[in-house]
């Protein structure tokens, strides 16, 4: 029998991550194992011990990133950066990296390492996420991961880049363990995602999927905020918007806050980092939206080649009233937890 799609269950996976999660892909499967097993544990069941309704769970935005150091986390450890890391990478595979180049003629050696790594970085992902979909019945939206786009398509392990233009790409799979979506990045953060010479996914592109629970579309982080955090960036898109108008009904935001959450802002002096996300990201856009129901906010925790990431994973709800709920959130912004919502449909009386 199939799980009752009147009720959904939420979860934002909070994950606290180091570089040895990447040592391999069997330990970054394993690690991402326990925390599904975790979600499994909560989810309401009949007497036979079926889940009553379906669950999505959302992991954090770079989950997936550091998957570009496996098997060579002993060389990267020192690294005080990526740009850094990605150096050592392209040292210890110098015909890897050479052949990227030879092929696609980037115009950086990061792009060389990122085309170089694909196919290692995407099987590891797909591997682990489809298998988790599938053997734990869930929608699951896969963090993301730094990945060039791919001639065979995203519903495979196998991959090959079309070139070196590199996403922040996000890959949303099935109860079947399908990747039905793959959405790119498309505001990408000023000094972070620019310096790192990744290249913006296209607002039109992002995708809306149809599931038993409404209409889920995917934001990765700052494509949630409402406004760009600098004067220098014109091609700024308010996606929340954007697929609002579209008719989602569920917000996946897989994000990664790398500055301290009670320090000040570094795009803002005046403003405290935490309070940019509450004040200017999808907490308060909710409200203006017209259609989507609820947010699903993923938080990475942890810290990664000297790189802090802390914020509170969150589930949100726009009342009939139009006013927001914090449905659950997390009570630590530095821990690791799985934060779990379980609501109405939020397709219910709609078309």
């Amino acid at each position: 029998m199939a799980p009752s799609a009147d009720t959904v269950e939420l979860f934002a996976l909070q994950p606290r991550v180091s570089l040895e999660d990447y040592a391999s892909p069997s330990a970054f499967a394993a690690r991402h194992r326990a925390l599904a097993a975790k979600v499994d544990a909560l989810r309401s069941r009949d007497a036979e011990g079926r889940p009553r309704h379906p669950a999505l769970a959302v992991w954090p935005e770079w989950v997936g990133a550091p998957l570009l150091f496996t098997g060579h986390v002993a060389l990267v450890r020192r690294a005080t950066s990526v740009q850094g890391a990605l150096k050592r990478v392209a040292l210890a595979e110098p015909w890897d990296t050479w052949n990227a180049w030879s092929a696609f003629h980037p115009p950086s050696l990061l792009e060389c390492v990122y085309a170089a790594r694909a196919p290692r970085v995407h099987r590891a992902l797909w591997e682990t996420f489809s298998g988790i979909a599938r053997d734990f019945g869930l929608w699951v939206v896969a963090g993301s991961a730094l990945l060039p786009a791919s001639q065979r398509g995203q519903d495979t392990p196998d991959f090959r880049p079309y070139g070196a233009r590199t996403y922040n790409t996000s890959y949303t799979f099935s109860p079947e363990g399908r990747c039905v979506a793959a959405v790119r990045k498309a505001n990408l953060v000023p000094t972070r995602e620019d310096a790192l010479h990744l290249s913006p996914g296209r607002p039109e592109d992002l995708a809306l999927l149809q599931t038993p629970f409404g209409r889920l579309g995917t934001l990765i982080g700052y494509d949630g905020f409402l406004k760009p955090h600098t004067s220098q960036e014109p091609w700024f898109v308010p996606c929340a918007q954007y697929l609002d108008a579209l008719g989602a009904d569920v917000l996946a935001q897989p994000s990664a806050n790398p500055w301290p959450w009670e320090a000040p802002s570094p795009f803002n002096a005046s403003q405290r980092r935490g309070e940019q996300w509450r004040e200017e990201g999808l907490q308060a856009q909710l409200r203006m939206l017209k259609r989507v129901r609820y947010v699903v906010s993923a938080q990475l925790v942890g810290s990664v080649l000297g790189t802090p990431f802390e914020a509170p994973s969150s589930i949100l709800e726009r009342t009939d009233a139009g006013e927001v709920r914090v449905l659950a959130e997390a009570p630590s912004r530095s821990e690791e937890d799985v934060v779990h919502a379980t609501v109405p449909t939020a397709a219910r009386g709609t078309p």
